[in-house]
């Protein structure tokens, strides 16, 4: 017998008493009868077949989990270490200053990751102009090496080398992070900075107990720890860092405590034996004062003040310790007359091979050919490894080439603060006046650690262009 499916009302009856009187549409769809189109044109019942109606067919199936995007494992490995890499900067630099070119690396590497990830890799492949003349730099050092007198110029050249890969590809990676990433990492860089003033600041007052357990300094060489470069090289990475996170302090809106942070670290360098420290501070407040007048003409003179250290470094540092006999002056303290004195010597040498210059990394082994010095013995080399002035040094050890390379490179960075927005440039600008400051009178240019502070201070002041951009921005 064929089987005719059951109304849809027979699934749920009970053993209820007969129902009560219903009108006959009710009737009607009890019983499974189609109403005339006619008589009920909206009124339509369907028989719906006994199978469909299992407990679970009627509902849609629950979503199934969606699986987690290819690689996002690695992009939580590289939002960690970015984080690490920005807390870690502050405590890195007043603890373990030499420590910053593994920093430097560790960026260098993340920047990379970070760009082959978002597929902007060809970014960094483009030969702009400040690349071209980064990397005529690079190849005229590694040419010289074949003449210079130092055994680590070939890798003083690889040194050069990642220090420039980093500034390219790190800047490249901030400038693709997303407004709320710039803005995570910033408030850790500003955290670890404060961290690492404090951390200072305690080593400082307590005669930096952590240094001289840490290098097993008896007491009896306390003075020479406190004289040395020890503090120095904490002071003049700190000068650096200072820039960037004033900006950043204002640019999470607190404008008034940002000034309070290049000057709060003014007052603490008083009492510091790093007067290149205390230069460096004293140049960054001054222009950030000029550059807030007026940017351009800030960045004008700086230009011409460039050129003209280019120009005339080697004919100055004649006059000052010939004629003008400055290294014997009783106007200058005993450390900036030996500078005078180095600076003569260097300028003499770089005299010699003015074209092409001593070779990379020369400073450090050129033979004394029978010089003197009024306030150390020479010994194997010339000068104490560097001539404590950023100009001399490429101009002694890589001539005229070098000199005029170099010049374009921070005269293209020093135009490239124009393109950041108007806030922003005092600070940038600051920073060029620090850097520059502290790099003609202290330290040699191509020390890692310097470089790498160099490198850091650029990233940090980059990075806190970023915090302000609007939610959803990639590009400023």
């Amino acid at each position: 017998m064929e089987q005719h499916p059951q109304p849809c009302f027979t699934l749920f009856q009970t053993s209820s008493p007969a129902p009560r009187r219903q009108g006959p549409r009710a009737v009607a769809f009890a019983a499974g009868v189609r109403l005339s189109p006619r008589r009920f044109p909206l009124i339509r019942v369907e028989f719906m077949p006994v199978e469909s109606l299992d407990a679970t067919a009627s509902r849609p199936a629950p979503p199934s989990p969606a699986p987690p995007p290819a690689g996002s494992g690695v992009d939580a490995a590289l939002r960690g270490l970015a984080g690490a890499a920005a807390l870690v900067l502050g405590p890195l630099a007043a603890l373990a200053p030499r420590g910053l070119p593994v920093w430097a690396i560790l960026v260098l590497v993340l920047s990379l990751t970070g760009l082959a990830r978002r597929g902007s890799f060809g970014r960094i492949l483009r030969l702009t102009p400040p690349v071209a003349a980064v990397a005529a730099f690079l190849l005229l050092a590694l040419v010289s090496s074949l003449w210079s007198p130092s055994d680590r110029a070939l890798e003083t050249v690889l040194e050069i080398g990642y220090i420039a890969l980093g500034a390219l590809a790190g800047g490249a990676w901030i400038a693709g992070l997303p407004a709320a990433e710039a803005r995570r990492l910033g408030g850790l860089f500003l955290a670890g900075g404060l961290a690492g003033g404090l951390l200072f600041a305690v080593e400082a007052a307590l005669d930096f107990p952590l240094n001289r357990w840490w290098n097993s300094v008896p007491d009896d060489q306390l003075p020479n720890l406190l004289n040395g470069n020890v503090p120095k090289r904490t002071a003049a990475l700190l000068c650096l860092l200072v820039w960037p996170a004033a900006l950043a302090v204002d640019r999470f809106g607190r404008r008034m405590p940002a000034l309070l942070v290049p000057v709060g670290y003014a007052l603490a360098c008083l009492p510091l034996t790093s007067r290149s420290a205390m230069l460096g501070i004293a140049a960054g407040l001054v222009t950030l004062a000029a550059a807030r007048a007026s940017a351009v003409w800030t960045r004008r003179l700086f230009a011409t003040a460039v050129t003209a250290a280019f120009l005339l470094v080697l004919p100055a540092a004649l006059l000052f310790s010939g004629p003008l006999d400055l290294d014997h002056s009783g106007l200058l303290f005993r450390s900036a007359q030996h500078r005078v004195e180095i600076w003569g010597h260097a300028a003499d040498r770089a005299l010699r091979t003015p074209v092409f210059g001593q070779g990379i990394d020369a400073s450090r082994s050129l033979p004394p050919d029978g010089a003197v010095s009024d306030f150390s013995p020479i010994g194997d080399s010339l000068l104490p490894l560097h001539p404590h002035n950023a100009f001399l040094q490429v101009w002694l050890e890589t001539g005229a080439v070098g000199a005029a390379l170099a010049l374009a490179v921070m005269l293209m960075l020093l135009a490239a603060t124009a393109r950041l927005e108007r806030h922003d440039q005092p600070f940038a600008l600051a920073l060029f006046a620090t850097a520059m400051a502290m790099g003609s009178t202290a330290y040699g240019i191509w020390q890692p650690w310097w470089m790498a502070g160099f490198l850091s201070a650029a990233l940090m002041l980059r990075l806190a262009t970023r915090i302000g951009a609007r939610i959803g921005d990639k590009t400023q």
